[in-house]
């Protein structure tokens, strides 16, 4: 194709299903374990990776839409949302009738005659006289069992994505009721995010051994720079020394989602909508004003709700920063987060070690700093939509930044 043909916006493709910058990451073999497990079968397969680093994209370049059933996991709140889902997708009926006739019949006949001009004519006509007797009988089946006679011997995998969304006990239900069908080789791919990865797992303990793990990870700085090298290259621009990329790889938290924006971006303000005819080159922008304006306005409304911490009668204690600034628990705790980098994964030990680096007054006592983290994953997840933006795993002990672009936030976003 002409590169002047194409548009930039169909290259560098941010939340989409991306076809010229697509990288498989060749070296990691993703694709090689996914088709090995759909030749093989008789496990579930776990898909996992943080939010915004190509997991929905990988599966879906293996597994396309129109070989499987897909799933959202965001639309699921019980085991009946699971099997009414995929009898709508497979167009089944739950609804079974019976019906039985009895016909009296008796036989008449009728005699007549009609003539026009000289032409006269005889009919004879028999009629049946009687009644026609019936009934029925109707009654609905369960759908769950409908859809597993219709799943057994299946060839078409069933894929669940973003399975994290789904209600630990309803993981449950579901995993328990699939069991015998993966063992009679129904495949099963869930999409989660990391740290849920062993959901299948952990809610039922006979799933062990019965997992395939297929884990995507951040992105290295080198798969990051497939996407400019293929993208500038298709629209005919030039990144001298690849300077611009590297720039933008290492503002991109591992994030092939984030990388694809910036390079959107970068050709956007360079004037460049769509491909040249002759090489042109790309300039670079003013960095600071780049990044700040990349900062998503969601990013801001998550950061402000988590600081604000849920609604109490009585005022929080204020806490002197090292830098002279003044907050509560909720904006130490979050702007200890944004010292690490941030880190998007951080343990309690971590969270407490960057809290004594900004402080200038006493730390808090390990069970407060434990109760706000709790506190902020309740608000991620009940008060914004989409993907909480960070989540305490307690059993773990840990903090996820699931979404890089509040990562990305905490780092420019202004405050």
């Amino acid at each position: 194709m002409d590169s002047s043909e194409l548009r930039v916006a169909k290259v560098f493709v941010a939340g989409g299903l991306p076809t010229i910058t697509y990288n498989p990451r060749s070296t990691r073999n993703l694709e090689e374990e996914i088709q090995d497990y759909l030749d093989e079968g008789h496990k579930i397969l776990s898909v996992s990776g943080p939010t915004k680093t190509g997991k929905t994209v990988l599966v879906r370049n293996v597994i396309p839409e129109s070989d499987a059933l897909w799933l959202s996991g965001g639309s699921i709140n019980s085991s009946n949302d699971f099997w009414e889902t995929i009898a709508d997708k497979l167009g089944l009926f739950t609804g079974v009738e019976y019906s039985s006739d009895i016909k009296d019949e008796e036989w008449r006949t009728r005699q007549g005659s009609f003539g026009l001009g000289s032409i006269k004519a005889v009919f004879e006509r028999k009629e049946i006289v009687g009644d026609t007797k019936g009934n029925k009988v109707s009654r609905a089946r369960h759908v769950s069992n409908q859809v597993r006679e219709a799943l057994n011997g299946l060839l078409q995998p069933i894929v669940v994505d973003d399975f994290h969304y789904v209600p630990q006990d309803v993981q449950l239900e579901i995993v328990r009721s699939i069991k015998d069908l993966v063992f009679n080789g129904l495949r099963f791919v869930v999409i989660a995010v990391p740290h849920r990865a062993y959901d299948v797992v952990r809610v039922e303990k006979e799933m062990t051994g019965r997992v395939q793990q297929v884990e995507v990870g951040f992105w290295s700085t080198e798969e990051l720079l497939g996407i400019p090298q293929k993208g500038f290259e298709a629209l005919n621009l030039f990144d001298e020394g690849s300077l611009l990329s590297d720039r933008l790889a290492e503002e991109s938290f591992a994030s092939p989602h984030l990388m694809q924006d910036f390079c959107l971006q970068l050709c956007k303000q360079n004037g460049y909508r769509s491909g040249q005819t002759a090489n042109a080159r790309l300039a670079a922008p003013e960095w600071e004003e780049f990044f700040k304006q990349r900062s998503s306005m969601a990013s801001k409304t998550a950061f402000d709700l988590l600081a604000r911490g849920p609604r109490q009668r009585t005022d929080r204690q204020a806490r002197k920063l090292k830098n002279g600034l003044e907050k509560d628990i909720y904006g130490v705790i979050l702007e200890a987060i944004s010292h690490t980098g941030p880190k998007v994964a951080l343990t309690y030990e971590e969270i407490r070690s960057a809290v004594r680096d900004i402080l200038a007054s006493d730390i808090p006592q390990r069970h407060q700093v434990i109760r706000v983290l709790e506190a902020m994953s309740k608000i991620a997840k009940k008060d914004l939509e989409g993907e909480p933006v960070v989540d305490y795993d307690k059993e773990l002990a840990t903090l996820y930044i699931s979404d890089p672009y509040f990562a990305f936030f905490l780092r420019w976003g202004t405050r």
